[in-house]
């Protein structure tokens, strides 16, 4: 794609953002799409064809946890540096992505191609976890446990320390990220140790 084309592309997602996060996505219009971005409505439509083309880029965009994958090849087997890797990429990608991912939970069940895109993150990573836990448990690393429990205990805790500091910053707790890794995803791995 033209570098100019790509611009103009990403000016009217970055106001399709702005306006969802302040309407949602009902309440936002191509024309104040097109205000927002400094472009005519006809340009949208050039782009994305009508609104949900717009919604689907962005989900696209945003849906992927950028090498996760690769996260999870690198990890070394040592627990509690293990999780802490994959928390910090987690928390990272989440701020990087944050008002996204606020829009995906605002608009939870008001369109089923949304849902099923932003469901396809904590799903994966769930696999992932979920394979890796039980490679853990076949080294006899940690207890038997309900895998599933375990890695879905995790993303919730990880998501719970997202939604925290995104919705109301330090009024629920000063933790800051690495705190939070060290000492939260630290627990949560020790509580997975086998006893020695």
């Amino acid at each position: 794609m033209e570098q100019n084309a790509q611009e103009t592309r990403d000016k009217i997602l970055t106001a399709a953002i702005s306006l969802m996060k302040e309407k949602g996505y009902k309440g936002m219009t191509t024309r104040a799409i097109a205000k927002e971005a400094g472009v005519n409505e006809s340009t949208i439509f050039r782009h994305f064809v009508n609104k949900q083309g717009i919604l689907d880029a962005l989900v696209d965009r945003y849906s992927y946890v950028p090498g996760i994958h690769q996260v999870f090849d690198s990890l070394t087997g040592e627990l509690q540096s293990d999780l802490i890797l994959v928390a910090r990429t987690y928390q990272e990608f989440m701020e990087h992505n944050g008002e996204m991912v606020l829009i995906g939970l605002r608009e939870t069940g008001h369109f089923p191609e949304l849902d099923e895109k932003t469901a396809a993150i904590p799903i994966q990573l769930k696999e992932l976890l979920i394979g890796y836990l039980s490679r853990m448990y076949e080294k006899g690393a940690i207890e038997r446990t309900d895998l599933e429990a375990a890695a879905m205990t995790f993303i919730w805790m990880n998501l719970g320390f997202f939604m925290s500091a995104s919705l109301y910053g330090q009024k629920i707790t000063s933790v800051k990220v690495e705190d939070f890794l060290r000492y939260g995803v630290g627990t949560f791995a020790q509580g997975l140790l086998k006893e020695r």
